[in-house]
């Protein structure tokens, strides 16, 4: 099957999968080997979003596979948002394709008698639901679109409002490809000076400055001598009012020989319906933890993909009264944070006791210390209980 590389910067990894814990077996295949006693394995893989409607856990489950190793799986409820474009893009004889980070590590387990204890981490790059997938969808199969590079502001689009106002999502932002266009402009002293001009769907809808034109010429050329048109990213953002537009493609310097001599269209898409019709790829062994830790869920009213907020960070907020628990806590045992509590309650009255001698503050600062004491301890198994209830779910010590 074709890839679809997701648009976006693929070498930030935001967002964490699930069920890799009950996966050691294929994480070590990917990796190669398994890890020796605390030492920390990390690569980054080429990843495939898989969806699995024959997975009789869940219908939208969608699995995160490296060479063909399912690694872990979208979270429940981002699988649910995230299925109407994978589902898409699979029906339309592709494959979303993306990178995973693996992060591997052997430790020691103080809750299984120190026993030796396989712990991993995947992440992958995953943009929001709604930059995905380009809005429009009608431009020649000629079209070679540049890949993904910094952002560049068009010029003049607030000329050509009602017409980038029938591309606007409901949440007023998303992504176009527009082609992009030699345009020469003769000054009024008869000097000629070559611009880009970007069009949508076949209509102009602005152009570059002269600047950023420059960046582009070279491949308007190179891809016209192919016979081809040349597109590329757009972010497109607004409202009833007005609409702008930002290009995202690599510049003429930043093109590899292996895209010149490429220059991959873009692949055509199965109209947008409700339903796609899906190949079934499920394995037999989506197992998941009982309590997903990224979830990214469409707000009240939302049903279109288009409306869904990004999940590029886990944004729920925990219960009132729980920790939230960092990288550097979990690079410890539950015991060793319930041994510094009791050591904070210590130093605190050590130190409280020198500072009492003091005249008239003395008494002051010996409680002060011992309340800092008593919060740290207090903390400290708060991270302790909440390490203890992770660890037997997901198995998880990041890097």
């Amino acid at each position: 099957m074709e890839k679809y590389y997701l648009p976006g910067k693929d070498s930030w990894h935001n967002f964490e999968v699930v069920g890799e814990s009950y996966r050691e077996k294929q994480i070590l295949s990917v990796l190669g080997r398994r890890p020796r006693l605390d030492e920390e394995i990390e690569d980054v893989f080429e990843a495939f979003l898989v969806p699995e409607p024959d997975n009789p856990h869940d219908a939208n489950a969608i699995s995160v596979r490296v060479n063909g190793q399912v690694i872990g799986y979208l979270d429940r409820d981002s699988a649910a948002v995230y299925r109407p474009i994978i589902h898409r893009i699979a029906a339309s004889g592709m494959m979303a394709t993306t990178t995973a980070r693996i992060w591997a590590v052997v430790r020691e387990s103080w809750e299984a008698e120190r026993q030796a204890r396989f712990f991993s981490n995947v992440r992958i790059y995953l943009p929001a639901a709604h930059e995905i997938l380009p809005l429009n969808n009608h431009f020649p199969a000629n079209v070679a679109v540049l890949p993904w590079s910094g952002a560049l502001q068009v010029t003049g689009e607030d000329q050509h409002f009602a017409h980038l106002f029938n591309y606007l999502p409901q949440n007023g932002e998303g992504l176009v490809i527009l082609t992009m266009h030699k345009l020469v402009q003769t000054l009024k002293n008869g000097t000629e000076k070559n611009l880009v001009e970007v069009r949508l769907d076949g209509e102009r809808v602005g152009q570059l400055t002269a600047t950023t034109s420059s960046h582009y010429l070279p491949s308007i050329s190179h891809a016209a001598d192919a016979g081809k048109e040349l597109g590329i990213w757009a972010r497109i953002k607004g409202s009833g009012l007005a609409a702008e537009l930002v290009i995202q493609g690599a510049r003429a310097t930043e093109l590899n020989d292996a895209w010149l001599s490429r220059m991959p269209s873009f692949p055509p898409l199965t109209p947008e319906t409700a339903t796609y019709t899906v190949p079934p790829a499920y394995t037999g062994d989506a197992l998941r933890p009982r309590s997903p830790r990224t979830i990214t869920t469409p707000s009240a009213g939302e049903s279109s993909f288009r409306t869904v907020p990004p999940s590029r960070k886990a944004d729920r907020q925990p219960p009132r009264g729980k920790v939230v628990l960092t990288d550097k806590d979990r690079r410890y045992s539950p015991l060793i944070h319930r041994i510094a509590g009791v050591a904070m309650i210590v130093i605190g009255v050590i130190v409280g006791a020198i500072l009492a001698a003091i005249p008239l503050l003395g008494p002051v600062l010996f409680i002060g210390c011992l309340a800092l004491g008593i919060m740290g301890n207090i903390r400290s198994r708060k991270i302790a209980a909440a390490l203890e209830e992770e660890l037997p779910v997901s198995g998880f010590i990041p890097k």
